[in-house]
């Protein structure tokens, strides 16, 4: 595909080759040219890229680097207070520029450092995963964990550029990449339901940088959707299909000092949730048969025993979107589009819960 850019609210995501759109005019311009240069990655990208990036860029020739350890059980507090100390070792100030290069978490969790420190630094984000890429990188919203829930603490906070170069993912491991579709996948069926077929038929296991149209496809749904309801008041809440669930999976992981990959949380999230919305005739049992063939064929079998159920349930308590106490679930009412703040009984969360984990039951 040719270069192409997209924005929302104050932010501009550019697309393709970090060399060919002009990531580094714009670090010389009169914008950042006088900024001190904070480069947050974790170790994995370091060892993989930081030598690529640095010297490709003569503007980050003389740049900070900060690397922190991979892994959401590394998205807290703790790492963000030892990132404030050293950007204060620095002698960084307002007028400097974090640049968050990595996935999703060093997104989140360099956002909120770049948003919370001195009351906010400006920050760009250089995602590297395909997750970050067409998720978390856009939208606005940083924050960390809180023990085993996820993004507790965290605020809205646009970067001023997202940089998204396919290239990256090229050293992506094959989870990674099945991690990151399954957020592809949520955006067809919340949306679009062409976007969907044609997302079925990609082959995980062919060169990710020909998936740059399919990428900024999905960007493209997130954006109008953010770009309408940037403080997630009304249908940025669609976005969150598959979360509620997933994200009580992963909180369930966690705790048990385990990691499960994000877009595998939600993939099964996703399952579940439409299983719901079958059940209270939402969806139709042809559309959830398809979603459920596609989820289970894709992604290897939650290793959790259906007794952990009573285990999980809790985590949907703290959930973001509650209100009042109740859980509230985005459903699809069909293929390509969604429903937001749905109640549902804990009958049926528990019924979704014996699907997804023991579908023969």
């Amino acid at each position: 595909m040719n270069l192409k850019t997209l924005t929302y609210n104050q932010s501009e995501i550019r697309f393709g080759n970090l060399t060919e759109n002009g990531f580094d005019a714009l670090l010389s311009s009169p914008r950042y040219a006088q900024s001190k240069k904070i480069i947050i990655t974790d170790e994995n990208v370091y060892d993989l890229w930081m030598e690529d990036f640095i010297s490709s860029f003569e503007a980050l020739h003389e740049a900070e680097i900060i690397q922190l350890p991979p892994g959401e059980e590394n998205k807290v507090l703790d790492i963000c207070q030892h990132v404030w100390s050293a950007l204060s070792e620095y002698e960084i100030g307002r007028n400097d520029l974090i640049i968050n290069f990595g996935g999703g978490v060093i997104t989140d969790l360099g956002g909120f450092i770049a948003a919370t420190f001195k009351r906010g630094l400006s920050f760009i984000n250089v995602p590297t995963t395909l997750l970050s890429q067409v998720d978390a990188s856009v939208g606005g919203k940083t924050g960390i964990d809180l023990g085993p829930y996820k993004n507790q603490i965290g605020v809205f906070a646009d970067a001023d550029y997202v940089f998204i170069d396919a290239r990256y993912l090229t050293t992506l491991p094959p989870i990674e990449l099945e991690s990151g579709y399954a957020e592809m996948l949520k955006h067809g069926l919340i949306a679009d339901a062409k976007y969907w077929k044609e997302l079925k038929s990609i082959d995980l296991s062919s060169n990710p940088e020909t998936w740059l149209d399919s990428i900024y496809h999905s960007v493209a749904i997130k954006q109008k959707i953010v770009t309408e309801d940037h403080l997630e008041k009304s249908n940025r809440k669609n976005l969150n299909f598959g979360h509620t669930i997933g994200h009580a999976i992963e909180g369930y992981y966690l705790e048990n000092d385990a990691v499960i990959p994000h877009g595998y949380a939600v993939a099964w999230g996703m399952l579940a949730e439409s299983f719901i919305s079958l059940k209270m005739e939402l969806l139709n049992q042809n559309e959830f048969e398809e979603i459920n063939d596609t989820i289970r064929n894709r992604y290897p079998k939650l290793e959790v025993e259906t007794a952990a159920i009573a285990e999980i349930k809790p985590l949907l308590l703290n959930d973001k979107k509650n209100v009042n106490g109740e859980i509230s679930f985005t459903l699809l009412n069909k293929i390509g589009s969604a429903i937001y703040n749905q109640k549902v009984n804990d009958a049926l969360i528990s019924e979704a819960f014996e699907f997804i984990l023991n579908p023969e039951a």
